[in-house]
């Protein structure tokens, strides 16, 4: 058996005016205090590009994978990153949360932002177990509920296509923008396409989303999915000091069986 800890982490876009939780000034404590939780994987939100730069030279160790959504690849990104010693990438994907997915910048033409939205994907070799399995990272749409269920089953689906093809353990990660009595997380909840059970390892966390410590009680909106078991209650990484904080949102980890 091995084990595997797992983050879901949305890192908070750049925003001067977010000021002492600026991304400039949450540096220093990302990069201190994140490598004490040992993450094998995360899933990031929110990445632009001089974000994704730092997250390579920050943390040398791992391999960041994922392009921004915008129809020239810059922008938000959603990348992936993996720990080498533990993994080699077999696959990468990238699609749109939209009609034509393989478009890049496309969007829904519901009730979507004027944000474009994806999920980054990425089968992975386990080297010690010499197992694969396949790591989809997404951010739905922060205004539209019809956006929202249309991405997310975009998604479902195209977990489910990819497991017929080959079964192999899955997750799914990510920032949802919806609470777990939305219609959207219990589709995701009761998702069973192609004999892939999905269960929500995140369920007994309490919110992820705080504002910087300003929102009470935080909201639940950032999630973890997947068939692989877990071996032990999810968590939510709530370092802070002098009231910086490593994001807006509390990075959400567990830790996984692999055999």
């Amino acid at each position: 058996m091995a084990k595997l800890k797992l983050f879901t982490y949305n890192l908070r876009v750049d925003v001067p005016q977010d000021g002492r939780n600026s991304f400039a000034n949450r540096r220093d404590l990302i990069r201190t205090r994140f490598p004490a939780y040992e993450a094998g994987l995360v899933g990031f939100q929110e990445t632009v590009p001089h974000m994704r730069r730092w997250l390579m030279e920050a943390f040398p160790d791992y391999e960041v994978c994922g392009l921004g959504r915008e129809a020239d690849l810059q922008g938000e990104s959603n990348p992936i990153a993996y720990r080498r010693e533990l993994f080699d990438l077999a696959g990468l994907d990238q699609f749109w949360l939209s009609d034509t997915p393989d478009l890049p910048g496309s969007r829904f033409a519901t009730d979507q932002s004027s944000c474009p939205r994806l999920c980054t994907a990425a089968t992975l070799f386990h080297r010690e177990t010499g197992k694969l399995l396949r790591f989809y990272n997404t951010h739905l749409d922060h205004e539209g509920p019809t956006a929202q269920a249309q991405g997310l089953s975009l998604i479902l689906a195209r977990m489910a296509a990819d497991y017929a093809r080959r079964p192999m353990p899955v997750i799914l990660t990510g920032d949802f923008n919806a609470y777990p009595d939305s219609l959207v997380y219990r589709s995701a909840q009761g998702f069973a396409g192609c004999g892939l059970p999905l269960v929500d390892v995140t369920q007994a966390t309490g919110g992820t989303f705080h504002d910087f410590g300003r929102l009470h009680p935080a909201e639940k909106i950032d999630y973890i999915f997947t068939n692989l078991p877990c071996l032990g209650p999810a968590f939510l990484a709530e370092d802070q000091e002098d009231g910086v904080y490593l994001s807006d949102h509390y990075p959400v980890g567990v830790e996984l069986e692999l055999s």
